[in-house]
Parts: structure tokens; C-alpha cells; sequence
């Protein structure tokens, strides 16, 4: 007849495995935006890297999505290599980390883009003038003028 052996104290796993080891299980598993962030040259490379920055991490539905920011003349080139940028990541770390990229469009302020004036033919300022409303001539009035200043 068999006897049930019990056992008083069982050792933790962690104590059979290396110091090294037991780090890399300590740490979480590369959930950081600073840590992705700081890293991007690396993990891409310079060539993506310049042509886009990293905005941020979102999970939606237990999936991450990673926001990035895109020069225009870049948003092709970015665009197509979405699964390329995918694997890097992924790979790198070790896990499936992002699952989809989302990108958005950094505007570059030109010095070219000038304010559009307002200008009104004399038909259309004697119509204003011909309002009875003063207080309606008025805000149109004033509305003009700080379109054409």
C-alpha cells in the first residue's frame, strides 16, 4: 500500500533559476511609452525614424496601437511599411506588443500660407449700408475689417 507523501515547504521556482533570468521576469514586459520612445532609433532604424515620431501607446479591445506622427511628405512611404514597422517592433521585444499602427499627419507651418482677405464689391457694401439693423451693420462691419487687416 502507497503512502500520500505532503510536503511541508515546497521551494519557489525562482530560486532554481539564474539571477538573470529572474530579472527579466522581475521587469514588466516593455510596457513603457518612455522605453519604446527612447528606443525607436533602434528598433526601426534611422531611416524610419526620421521620417516619423513616436505619439503614443493606446490599448483598445486588449490590443496595442501605436499613434505615430508623420511628416506629409513621409505619409506614403510610412504608410506602406506599417507591417514592416509592426514586425521590428514585435520582434524586438519578443511578443506581439503592437497590433496596429495609426498615423497622423505633423502639418508643417509654411511660410507661403498667407490669411485670406475679405473683399467686398461696392454692391455688396451697399447692402451692408442699407441695413436698418445698427447693431447687425455693425457687427458686419466690424467683421470686415478684421478680415481685411
Amino acid at each position: 500500500m502507497k503512502k500520500n507523501r505532503t510536503f511541508g515547504s515546497l521551494k519557489p521556482i525562482s530560486t532554481v533559476l539564474p539571477d538573470n533570468v529572474k530579472k527579466l521576469i522581475k521587469n514588466k514586459p516593455f510596457s513603457d511609452f518612455n522605453t519604446l520612445k527612447n528606443s525607436w532609433d533602434k528598433i526601426v532604424g534611422n531611416d524610419i525614424s526620421d521620417k516619423c515620431d513616436v505619439i503614443g501607446v493606446q490599448k483598445i479591445n486588449r490590443k496595442n496601437i501605436l499613434y505615430l506622427r508623420v511628416k506629409r511628405s513621409y505619409l506614403i512611404d510610412i504608410d506602406y511599411s506599417r507591417d514592416q514597422i509592426i514586425e521590428k517592433i514585435n520582434s524586438y521585444l519578443g511578443f506581439e506588443f503592437v497590433s496596429k499602427i495609426f498615423i497622423n499627419i505633423k502639418e508643417n507651418k509654411c511660410p507661403q500660407v498667407k490669411n485670406k482677405k475679405l473683399n467686398l464689391n461696392k454692391k455688396t457694401k451697399s447692402l451692408i449700408d442699407s441695413i436698418c439693423d445698427e447693431e447687425l451693420k455693425q457687427k458686419l462691419s466690424d467683421f470686415t475689417k478684421i478680415k481685411n487687416d
